[in-house]
């Protein structure tokens, strides 16, 4: 078995029990149109989308949280493989408001971008977990290829991110098989997200999407071991 499908494995179950454990606050939700099965699975109208990662700015976004649970949480994924090798990487984090953004170093793979955001959500059982967690990436080449994500809340096996492209299709993330070149993003039909509904509803939460690029990022060097 690969290193990469090990270490999915590991994370989609340590997300599994801090999401849906004991004191779980998503347990007490009701079912949501959301659930999907995995994207691995094909269905007849799904596809694949390749990502090319350096064609995007891409960030993790947050709401009340603490820059102290980030940064000990991204050094906590970057920690997971317990191999020897490690490379270390740039992370940006501003803030603006009740708000935390992270931008992502431009040599981060997508699987890595895309587990760290799952882990992000609620790596362990703390006061600080954030209210809101979602991924922004944003094209360098066609805006109409910007894309937002979140981990689907009403997947109970937590491994699944959903989200959306500004052009209206809507696509799944199965994280454990997340390790290919260009991602495993899929466009799935049954999925209603759309990214200009949850930029409004961040808009209203207190922080404006556009303005991006703009905020004022202090640099951290995190040691992440391949």
């Amino acid at each position: 078995m690969e290193p990469k499908i090990i270490i999915g494995a590991v994370i989609a179950i340590v997300l599994f029990y801090f999401r849906f454990g004991p004191g779980s606050r998503l347990l007490k939700e009701k079912t949501h149109h959301y659930i999907v099965p995995p994207a691995s699975i094909e269905e007849p109208k799904s596809k694949h989308f390749e990502i090319k990662s350096n064609q995007y700015d891409r960030f993790i976004l947050t709401k009340n949280t603490t820059k102290s649970y980030l940064i000990k949480g991204i050094n906590d994924y970057g920690e997971l493989s317990g191999n020897k090798e490690y490379e270390i990487y740039n992370f940006g984090i501003a803030e603006h408001g009740d708000w935390k953004i992270i931008k992502i170093d431009h040599f981060i793979s997508f699987y890595v971008y895309h587990n760290l955001a799952g882990w992000l959500t609620s790596y362990e059982d703390s006061s600080d977990i954030p209210e809101l967690t979602f991924g922004f990436s944003k094209s360098k080449m066609d805006s109409t290829e910007d894309y937002i994500f979140f981990l689907d809340p009403y997947n109970s096996n937590g491994d699944t991110q959903v989200g959306a492209f500004r052009y209206g299709e809507s696509f799944a993330i199965y994280l454990p098989e997340a390790y290919e070149e260009h991602g495993n993003l899929t466009i799935k039909k049954g999925i209603k997200v759309s990214l200009n509904e949850r930029m409004n509803y961040i808009l209203e939460q207190g922080f404006n999407i556009s303005e991006i690029n703009s905020l004022n990022y202090i640099e951290h060097k995190i040691k992440m071991y391949e």
